[in-house]
């Protein structure tokens, strides 16, 4: 990300500012399963909006295996028409939780802390319907996995308080954050994030200054606009060169025939 260093810097603002106007919740005593669900019920939303539609989707049934079987509609039955994405949200969820199903013959997914995080990781971005800010938020939430989860809501507030570059995706935003953020500092960051999405909590950054970056094709040309002004010159200076050397010739030529002249003139006057 151009101006890396500058955002880095807002970004450090950003946290100090936060961590004075937000409490951090103890970590949630989810399966990874669950976490799946109530990340997807959390993903564009609120905290508190994801907590009563998750309580709501598993009092409607009696486990999370006759979820997976469930039809999309009514999930959105439960969860709300007027849930945000209500109907993608529900398609996604159900695709995830039947990949789950179709690779491991359980809806348990204990094994993947006996995996490295990479894994893991790699594991549930590959589930279908799956969305990176879900598998981020499950990484960090139940494997204690370095990741920083990033949806649309957070990516355009931070790039309204030019924390980010607004050109950015979404992915370029979470693999920013991720590099920037320590790994010990990740779960408490998760929070204060949210926090910052979700609830009206004034920031006052000072204006940003970044500096302003040249592309390569614009150094390019640059570079042969400058070429082609030093050979115009050189070539003018040596026609200069050129055209001087022959007008002294040339009166050093004429000079040499003034002299020739004065002497036939001398020898013509002993004769007589």
């Amino acid at each position: 990300m151009k101006n890396a260093s500058e955002y880095s810097k807002r970004l450090g603002q950003l946290l100090r500012k936060l961590r004075p106007q937000v409490t951090v919740p103890e970590p949630p005593e989810l399966d990874v399963v669950e976490q799946i669900i109530h990340s997807f019920l959390c993903w564009d939303t609120s905290r508190n909006q994801a907590d009563q539609a998750y309580s709501r989707l598993m009092r409607s049934v009696v486990d999370i295996n006759e979820l997976r079987v469930c039809d999309p509609a009514e999930i959105v039955d439960v969860i709300g028409k007027g849930y945000a994405r209500a109907e993608e949200r529900a398609e996604r969820l159900k695709a995830s939780l039947n990949s789950v199903f179709r690779q491991h013959h359980t809806m348990d997914l204990s094994c993947l802390n006996e995996m490295s995080k990479r894994e893991a990781r790699t594991l549930l971005d590959g589930f279908d319907g799956m969305v990176p800010f879900v598998s981020a938020s499950v990484c960090l939430l139940c494997l204690e996995a370095h990741a920083v989860a990033v949806d649309d809501q957070l990516h355009q507030r931070l790039i309204g308080d030019s924390v980010v570059d607004d050109e950015s995706t979404v992915a370029d935003a979470q693999a920013f954050l991720e590099h920037q953020i320590r790994a010990d500092d990740g779960y408490e960051t998760h929070f204060l994030l949210r926090a910052y999405v979700e609830r009206p909590i004034k920031v006052t950054l000072p204006a940003a200054k970044f500096k302003k970056v040249k592309t390569a094709s614009a150094k390019k040309t640059s570079k042969k606009t400058t070429k082609k002004t030093t050979k115009k010159t050189t070539k003018t200076k040596k026609k200069a060169g050129v055209t001087k050397k022959a007008k002294t010739t040339k009166k050093k030529v004429a000079k040499k025939s003034t002299t020739k002249k004065k002497v036939t003139k001398k020898k013509t006057t002993k004769k007589k």
